[in-house]
């Protein structure tokens, strides 16, 4: 009598068990070794998804091969290997993969990256049944708007002397199109991202402050959002987002003075206090751009980087507040967590 009833059970976890594995929600993403795709990786896995993560041949894996993912190789501006590599009936495509270079030598690229990228992937995802797109897009698609801005603000990204504005803006002109031709699509726009996994971002101004390299502060402000909160709006974004709808996702609106100081107290090290004034700031373009011509490399500060650092932006992100339940962490916890990654990692040093 007892033997049957104990077979009888292990057969129901065996069907429990099937019906799981049949209702995992599957994703496709690209940019998953970058710094905001990792984050959205793990938080994905940790929610019960499969993912399967585009990267191109030459990506650096360290990180991505952290997690439990399909691996897929591939680029955005190669139609022929998304097509390849991109399940059918996918639940939900993340198109995180981006250009933010901030030089015009990378224009052209930039351009075939950004666009050019966006347009193979949106056309793929309808050729392949994705069931959702969610693209991510930037505020620098909205340009460079002088007062507080939100979802219906009009953009002037076109008339920006920044390659990077004009191609995120154009880029999102691409999810439109492939709305209208029936791709159910969200676009989220994020502001300054922090937080673990970033080794090239913010985490050069934390490793600056830690190397004592900073001659003064920038005149300007960020709105700083923690990436885990990002990569949460994401995957609400997919949950809740309305069609063919842009969310702000904003956060701490602070100067770069706040930044800096709030690094140098993390660290026991005494705040500064001088704060270039802008003049200062664009006298130095042409030095490092001689220094560029010299050694080859990106320059330090280009024209673009003195106009992001210069302009200030001002985000209402109510909508996604609203809409996807997006939270907004202190600008102590990103920092704190970037740097406490950056540290784990052996990374702040030279």
């Amino acid at each position: 009598m007892w033997k049957p009833f104990l077979n009888h059970d292990i057969k129901v976890e065996v069907v429990l068990s099937r019906e799981t594995i049949l209702i995992m929600k599957t994703a496709f993403v690209t940019g998953a070794t970058g710094f905001l795709g990792i984050n959205l990786v793990q938080q994905l896995l940790d929610d019960g998804w499969q993912v399967t993560a585009l990267h191109r041949k030459t990506s650096n894996l360290t990180y991505l091969k952290r997690f439990d993912v399909t691996l897929a190789e591939g680029a955005i501006t190669d139609k022929d290997s998304l097509i390849q590599a991109m399940p059918e009936k996918v639940d939900a495509v993340f198109h995180v993969a981006a250009n933010t270079s901030m030089w015009s030598k990378w224009n052209d690229q930039q351009y075939q990256d950004n666009v050019i990228g966006t347009r193979n992937m949106v056309e793929v995802a309808l050729q392949k049944n994705a069931k959702r797109f969610v693209h991510t897009s930037s505020i620098s698609a909205w340009g460079h708007p002088r007062h507080e801005i939100d979802e219906t603000a009009t953009s002037d990204a076109m008339d920006s002397p920044v390659n990077y504005n004009k191609t995120k803006y154009l880029a999102e002109l691409e999810v439109d199109k492939a709305i209208a031709a029936g791709l159910d699509a969200v676009l989220v726009n994020p502001c300054d991202i922090m937080g673990p996994y970033d080794s090239h971002n913010w985490a050069q101004v934390i490793q600056a402050v830690y190397n004592n390299d900073v001659p003064g502060i920038p005149n300007g402000n960020a709105v700083i959002c923690h990436v885990r909160d990002i990569a949460r709006a994401h995957i609400s974004a997919y949950e809740k987002g309305r069609t063919g709808e842009r969310y702000l996702l904003g956060g701490q609106d602070v100067t770069f003075k706040d930044i800096f100081n709030t690094i140098e107290r993390f660290m026991d090290k005494k705040e500064s206090t001088f704060v270039m004034p802008n003049w200062l700031m664009k006298a130095a373009i042409p030095f490092y751009t001689l220094q560029s011509k010299l050694n080859g490399k990106e320059p330090v500060l280009t024209p673009e980087k003195y106009i992001e650092l210069t302009v200030p932006k001002h985000v209402n992100s109510k909508k996604a507040i609203t809409e996807l339940d997006y939270k907004m962490s202190p600008l102590e916890e990103s920092i704190k967590d970037s740097y406490e990654w950056l540290k784990q990692e052996n990374l702040l040093g030279r």
